[in-house]
């Protein structure tokens, strides 16, 4: 113990919480997902993540890893980190009703790229019954920037995080989708509330926003939006608002770290996970130097954030951290019925391609 942190394996948590392993043989695993509580097989689906280079996994209840869908990239991707090698399937999320999933992902056509959505229908929550591309067409990269997270609000809307492709007139340009949040049904289609009618924005000027999720006491989506050299910013999002890039990444933050830490997966407690006081704390995963063996001077650790009603930061402070000698760095942040899960995108054997895990963080 340290300073009121405890030690597990390669990771120190704060007092009080416990890490272990939920799952190991992973190849690069980016975001995570619960999968709905409507299946009645004997060993039915319990979490769904996907792989960066096209496959979505199902972890089932008993610890069986299945596969869902496969060589979902039109493409053949590298292992170049930073670089082309960030690139391909990074958002997830899945309609607690239908049981229907959302991925999305970039794709090649006649030599250049594209950002696309997919509907992954499932009968059984363990494999791919028919696939559905609901939104493509909008110009992309083979790095980051490129189109994120997917969360579904409680208007029972699809929202879309989308980077800016690297083209910092993009989320400014009311003719160009990229740098922003943009919000459609569950098919595809613009809804007919959407701040700008016929489009699908909901908010501009984003650069790269990697992470989402929605706060239940004030109905708000809350975006983790990662800065060039400075300047990385949590947002709570609203309807029809700039949020100033490429001017500046401060306009409408409630958090900016001066030093790039690069914020990936966000994530509030709104069960019974752990204590009451944690109660709507919003936890946020710092990524940092993408590849980078052993304890960095940047990321690599989760970041816990109290928040008033408002979504003003009242105070913040480090909530884990990893402490080991390989390229380990938290990627997808998600709370399941027990515990705080998070991935780790490259595991602690860099000549592994396949060392990608999952953590569960729980009270000890």
């Amino acid at each position: 113990m340290k300073n009121g942190y405890d030690d597990f394996s390669s990771w120190r948590v704060k007092k009080g919480f416990k890490v272990e392993k939920f799952i190991g043989g992973l190849s690069l695993p980016v975001n995570i997902c619960f999968a709905p509580q409507i299946y009645k097989n004997d060993d039915p689906s319990f979490i769904y993540v996907n792989e960066l280079y096209g496959n979505v996994k199902v972890i089932t209840k008993n610890n069986n890893i299945k596969i869902l869908a496969e060589n979902l990239l039109n493409y053949k991707p590298n292992y170049q980190f930073p670089g082309t090698g960030e690139s391909g399937l990074i958002g997830i999320t899945a309609d607690q009703k239908s049981g229907d999933i959302f991925v999305s992902l970039i794709y090649e056509k006649n030599g250049m790229v594209f950002n696309k959505v997919i509907n992954i229908k499932t009968e059984d929550g363990l494999s791919a019954s028919k696939y559905e591309t609901i939104m493509d067409g909008i110009s992309s990269i083979k790095a980051a920037h490129q189109i994120q997270a997917l969360t579904i609000g409680p208007d029972n809307k699809l929202y879309v995080n989308l980077g800016d492709g690297m083209e910092s007139k993009s989320p400014q340009n009311d003719n160009d989708l990229r740098g922003k949040v943009l919000r459609m049904n569950l098919d595809g289609s613009i809804p007919d509330d959407n701040p700008w009618p016929n489009r699908y924005v909901y908010a501009k000027g984003f650069r790269n926003p990697f992470g989402a999720d929605w706060r239940n006491s004030d109905g708000h989506l809350y975006v983790s939006d990662n800065g060039p050299a400075f300047d990385d910013r949590l947002v709570k999002v609203e309807a029809g608002k700039n949020y100033g890039w490429p001017k500046s990444m401060r306009t409408g933050a409630i958090h900016i770290w001066e030093r790039t830490e690069a914020p990936t997966g966000i994530a509030f407690m709104q069960g019974n996970q752990f204590p009451n006081e944690y109660s709507d704390h919003l936890f946020v995963a710092l990524f940092g130097k993408a590849w980078h063996l052993g304890i960095t001077d940047k990321g690599k650790k989760i970041i816990e954030f109290i928040l008033d009603s408002n979504g003003k930061v009242l105070s913040h402070g480090l909530f884990m951290e990893y402490i080991g000698e390989g390229p380990a760095s938290v990627a997808g942040l998600a709370f399941g019925p027990d515990g705080l899960y998070f991935s780790d995108l490259h595991g602690e054997d860099p000549k592994n391609k396949h060392a990608g895990n999952i953590y569960r963080i729980t009270t000890s």
